[in-house]
């Protein structure tokens, strides 16, 4: 898919997962699945058939180098490091902002590092016929359907 860039806003504590996920050792970096890959090498392997090289992931200077070791294929000027925390729509604005002066005509796609998607084919059709409806000028959100109200 020619023109898409992928964002994958990398940050947060996973204090809900405390002792394991802390701000020093974020849920992303770790294997919660038994896939013997992070959250984050799972993104990217969901990511990578669809996008390429053009990935670019915001996190916090503290993950800097380990989001670094955990995705060797990462361009150098794809990696952005927030200084500070400030939430992913920040993350993602930030990342919009400066692909957009990259390349203009790209659409983006924001997906955070965090997801477990658990038929990845299926995804890769869903976002491929969302970067086609988004190509006609629509803003596209793909979810999952919910099967009960909660608001966690």
């Amino acid at each position: 898919m020619g023109g898409v860039w992928a964002v994958n806003p990398a940050g947060g504590a996973g204090t809900r997962l405390w002792p394991l996920a802390r701000s020093s050792s974020p849920k992303f970096l770790h294997d919660l699945t038994g896939a013997v890959r992070s959250l984050l090498q799972t993104t990217w392997d969901r990511l990578e058939p669809l996008c390429v090289d053009h990935i670019m992931v915001v996190t916090g200077v503290l993950h800097e180098s380990a989001v670094l070791a955990q995705l060797p294929r990462l361009a150098l000027d794809n990696l952005v490091a927030e200084p500070s925390p400030r939430d992913s729509m920040a993350a993602i604005g930030l990342a919009a902002a400066m692909l957009e002066h990259r390349d203009p005509e790209s659409v983006i796609g924001s997906f955070a590092a965090d997801h477990v998607i658990g038929e990845p084919d299926v995804f890769a059709d869903c976002v491929r016929e969302a970067v086609r409806v988004a190509r006609t000028g629509y803003v596209v959100t793909i979810s999952i359907a919910p099967t009960l109200p909660a608001t966690g």
